[in-house]
């Protein structure tokens, strides 16, 4: 069938049309070159799927088929492996872990409410937390979506203008689950944690690597990476265009009981001194 259908959208092109068509594009072709019926062929052969949704800026995803599994799993597992030195983090992944423990009843049953709970306990505590929306529209090589998450801002001291960005996604390993997935890819998944607290540089590995071994384990299988698997489209949750929605009318509670008083974190809102930090 890929034949024959080929064949009816290369029969009008002679050589000379063909040439036409690729001095106009200034192109220079050697004797390695891909003729005009090859590329053709091979777009019907690789399926249109591929071409649409691939990211021009992936090179993960060209090369993903030379890269071995142990690669990304060791790789992944230094991306995950968070150093001990940033002391913010790990009390940041101790109160998000905290507070899905205490709002765990919202999970299930509804996970806007349970996110806004989160970033609102946050907030309590003295992070400067907000729940991000993403969105992204679609072109010839994404589709359209949207997605939320929440982030936290730290700013280390009052004397240093720089912040750092935290990221915080409550059902994380989810994200990168693919059908029929192969044994090296599950050892993969195994390694993603279900609650995401960590910098942008983490993130972006786990992404890239997470989908180049997503993209193995689908083509063993004989079939196409889907399209809100890929790389390029889950970039676009985290890394996107997104506006930080902050102050949800979903309070939170303070826990008085297993609570202390504590110094400022170092943001800006001189309201923080009053704010409570959870026990660790």
């Amino acid at each position: 069938m890929a034949i024959s259908r080929t064949k009816r959208v290369t029969d009008p092109l002679d050589d000379e049309a063909k040439a036409r068509i690729f001095s106009s594009h200034g192109c220079i072709l050697d004797q390695d070159s891909p003729r005009l019926y090859e590329l053709v062929h091979g777009y019907f052969e690789d399926g249109h799927e591929e071409t649409l949704y691939d990211s021009d800026s992936d090179l993960s995803e060209n090369s993903v088929v030379e890269r071995p599994c142990e690669d990304s799993e060791e790789v992944l597992k230094m991306a995950v492996s968070f150093s001990d030195s940033d002391h913010y983090r790990n009390l940041l992944l101790a109160h998000v872990l905290r507070a899905v423990e205490v709002y765990s009843g919202f999970r299930s049953r509804n996970k806007s409410v349970f996110r806004d709970k989160v970033a609102s306990f946050l907030r309590e505590l003295g992070h400067n937390a907000a729940v991000c929306v993403s969105k992204w529209t679609s072109s010839a090589k994404l589709i359209a979506g949207s997605y939320h998450f929440i982030d936290v801002v730290y700013k280390p001291s009052d004397n240093d203008q720089t912040t750092v960005r935290y990221f915080v996604d409550l059902d994380f390993a989810s994200e990168f689950e693919i059908a029929r997935p192969t044994r090296e890819y599950t050892r993969v998944l195994q390694l993603l944690p279900n609650v995401f607290v960590g910098k942008e540089e983490n993130l972006r590995t786990i992404v890239r690597e997470s989908c180049d071994a997503a993209k193995r384990s689908m083509k063993s299988r004989g079939l196409s990476l889907p399209p809100w698997r890929r790389s390029s489209y889950l970039q676009h949750k985290w890394f996107g265009s997104y506006k930080r929605k902050v102050g949800s009318s979903l309070g939170a509670k303070p826990l008085n009981s297993d609570a202390v008083s504590c110094r400022s974190l170092g943001f800006d809102d001189g309201a923080a001194n009053t704010r409570l930090l959870i026990k660790t």
